[in-house]
């Protein structure tokens, strides 16, 4: 899950912005990245051969991230630094990357669920960036297009549909998609018009349910 843990930790790293470097959220943040650093030192204990340098570049990533993320200009000093921010979006982005790279276990389920919440994180970060200053968002420092949220949402729609299909007769599975599907709901009628300057935002209700969904599917996904 440390595809969806980088992305958790972009979101994060923009509610210090948006909620004037809060405590709280500097210590959740704090929380999230030291859970990934742990993450990448089970996958340490486990590697062998070839994986032994993929495993490596995850940590030193890991780390990058996790540095960029606490130091947030905007948040302890009130200042947009353009640098902090492509910073963000390319720790962000060469950790999720490492991570499609890498196999699943042999033995590991409901990974389609665990893909689904990182297109979730991913999506609630980039709102979050955008939220927080006008030009956080992805393209700053990345050459990406600007995230289409109508189609991220639709894409969300559909493959929430389609699992809970697929998972009908899973009770455990069942039970997490309806809680993914209530949060969802909760939010899903802003995300539309997300690109308009004049829209009403809700980034910490977004950043609440984002987490609360993460942590059921990652409950969900554990080995």
């Amino acid at each position: 899950m440390l595809e969806a843990d980088a992305w958790r930790a972009r979101m994060g790293f923009h509610l210090l912005s948006i909620r004037g470097d809060n405590p709280e959220d500097r210590a959740a943040l704090r929380q999230l990245l030291e859970a990934g650093e742990g993450r990448v030192a089970e996958l340490k204990s486990q590697a062998e051969g070839d994986e032994v340098s993929q495993v490596n570049a995850f940590g030193q990533a890991w780390n990058d991230l996790s540095r960029r993320a606490m130091d947030n200009p905007l948040a302890s000093l009130g200042y947009a630094d353009y640098g902090a921010m492509s910073e963000m979006n390319t720790t962000t982005l060469a950790v999720a990357e490492l991570a499609e790279q890498a196999q699943s276990a042999p033995d590991a389920q409901y990974l389609d669920i665990a893909d689904l919440s990182v297109s979730m994180q991913r999506l609630a970060s980039e709102y979050l960036a955008l939220a927080a200053f006008p030009s956080a968002g992805l393209p700053t420092g990345t050459g990406l297009a600007p995230l289409d949220f109508a189609l991220e949402a639709k894409s969300i729609d559909d493959t929430l549909s389609r699992l809970k299909s697929r998972y009908a007769s899973d009770p455990q599975a069942k039970e997490v998609l309806a809680f993914v599907e209530q949060r969802w709901v909760f939010v899903r009628g802003t995300i539309p018009r997300m690109n308009e300057q004049d829209t009403n935002k809700v980034p910490y209700l977004f950043y609440r349910y984002a987490t609360q969904i993460a942590e059921r599917v990652d409950e969900l996904v554990a080995p």
